[in-house]
């Protein structure tokens, strides 16, 4: 069920009339079936699945609260729940990713028979949840939930549908506060519909036109010129930032309009002058968790700099392998963890040093350009993991297009309208960096939503064609 579907429309409008016309006591539960209803669309056996995962965990939860009443021990009891997960995520995303390593690495043709014996589909949002369920599990061993929650309560924070697929994966603290108050009011009712309209030019106008564009090169990339792999590599960015962060608008719009607030996943990364910036606005809550669950568990920032950054390369190593069964995703995760340890080891950024001094002409501008053309290399590892046993052998292609500047190849087709998609996908990014446009634009936004509405509908009818899956569906 895609936000920019029919389908959506009518389960949130339904949702929405029933919900703010009834008591608050039935809101919750209208808003479990809401959810249950989202997810059974998608995959109605895997339902029985993720309600048996969320059962589990509730049980643990609960299990662990009488232990902390007692004054007992429950490590035991969060390692326990802690492995379950990881072993039901790594059971249906891993379980070929690592047959298959281990058939490479030994040649023993018992590992590749085991892999063929089995037929084992993914389930919806595993990755997501999973991170979710675990940090509840964590916050109740550090004490960070101190009460207990009701079954409802514990089911809703999982199951809520507007963030369910693709995240933000919300914490504790985020959400369970709002519960039992929703809100709404006219300027979060505008701002709810202003995200939703936002999220909808991204995804359907700005990152669905990019992808039919860029695919040829990554059947092929041999074949094409520098000029069209570097354009290409550049428009994946934006397209993955236009798909997700058109999906978290969405997601947090339709919220908004339910009267709760949930994370914002993305703060104009590209206009950021160190990696270190970027990725404390790019994929917000997918890199807190990975510091308060994984970084700092490790040791995090204590001990040597040396140790601290390999601390971060690892955590970055594992935050690829989180996106997907493939060693391409485990090289984009080595890759943006080198770069961070590359600028931490040369104090890039800490106070007035800088790998561009201020004295310099345009520096903050040369800074972000440079951050901006080297992350967006990063996504080639990303992109190239569609293709499987051959992904490596694709991103090895397009590295070598771009830097022998090759002009000899074909040229792809509508190469030239990338440029403008690129630019338009950094005007979004520069609304989300500053708050500049929306403060000047809210005085008329009863003007300027229907206005927007007739014309993003009208965007819909000309370039809509039903909808692509949101690129982050698959982890």
């Amino acid at each position: 069920m895609l936000f920019n579907s029919i389908p959506y429309l009518i389960l949130f409008a339904l949702t929405y009339l029933i919900y703010w016309n009834i008591p608050q006591k039935g809101r919750k539960p209208l808003l479990v079936v809401s959810s249950l209803i989202f997810y059974a669309y998608f995959s109605f056996p895997f339902l029985f699945h993720f309600l048996l995962v969320i059962l589990v965990n509730y049980a643990f939860s609960e299990w662990m609260f009488r232990k902390k009443e007692k004054g007992e021990n429950h490590n035991s009891v969060l390692y326990t729940i802690v492995i379950l997960n990881v072993l039901n995520l790594a059971f249906f995303k891993y379980f070929y990713f690592i047959t298959d390593s281990l058939y490479s690495l030994t040649g023993y043709p018992s590992f590749k028979e085991i892999a063929g014996s089995w037929s084992i589909f993914l389930p919806l949002a595993i990755s997501f949840y999973t991170f979710q369920i675990i940090a509840v599990q964590v916050d109740i061993h550090r004490g960070i939930i101190e009460k207990r929650m009701s079954t409802v309560d514990y089911f809703l924070f999982i199951l809520f549908f507007p963030q369910l697929i693709a995240g933000p994966i919300m914490r504790s603290q985020d959400f369970l506060p709002q519960l039992d108050h929703p809100t709404i009011d006219p300027d979060r009712m505008k701002k709810g519909i202003f995200l939703i309209i936002g999220g909808l030019f991204k995804k359907v106008i700005i990152a669905e036109n990019i992808a039919p564009i860029i695919s040829p090169l990554y059947l092929d990339p041999a074949k094409y010129d520098s000029f069209s792999i570097f354009f290409s590599v550049l428009a994946f960015a934006i397209q993955v930032y236009c798909d997700f962060s058109g999906y978290t608008d969405m997601a947090r719009g339709s919220a908004n309009l339910l009267g709760y607030e949930i994370p914002e996943n993305f703060q104009g990364p590209f206009f950021s002058q160190s990696f270190r910036e970027l990725w404390s606005r790019w994929h917000i809550t997918l890199s807190s968790w990975l510091r308060d669950y994984i970084y700092i568990p490790l040791g995090g920032s204590k001990g040597s700099i040396f140790r601290s950054n390999l601390n971060s390369f690892i955590t970055m190593c594992l935050g690829g392998l989180w996106h997907g069964a493939n060693w391409a995703f485990v090289l984009w995760g080595a890759y943006l963890g080198a770069l961070i340890w590359i600028e931490r080891s040369l104090y890039l950024h800490r106070g007035k040093k800088k790998f561009i001094p201020d004295s310099f002409p345009l520096a903050g501008i040369i800074r972000t350009l440079v951050i901006f053309i080297v992350f967006t290399f990063s996504g080639v590892f990303f992109r190239a993991a569609a293709r499987g046993a051959e992904s490596l052998n694709v991103a090895y292609e397009i590295f070598k297009g771009v830097l022998t500047l090759r002009n000899t190849g074909d040229t792809l087709s509508r190469v030239d309208e990338l440029p403008t998609f690129i630019a338009l996908g950094l005007m979004f990014n520069w609304f989300q960096y500053s708050p500049f446009v929306y403060e000047k634009l809210k005085p008329f936004q009863n003007i300027l939503l229907p206005i927007l509405s007739v014309v993003i509908l009208l965007l819909l009818g000309i370039f809509g064609d039903g909808g692509q899956d949101f690129i982050y569906f698959q982890f």
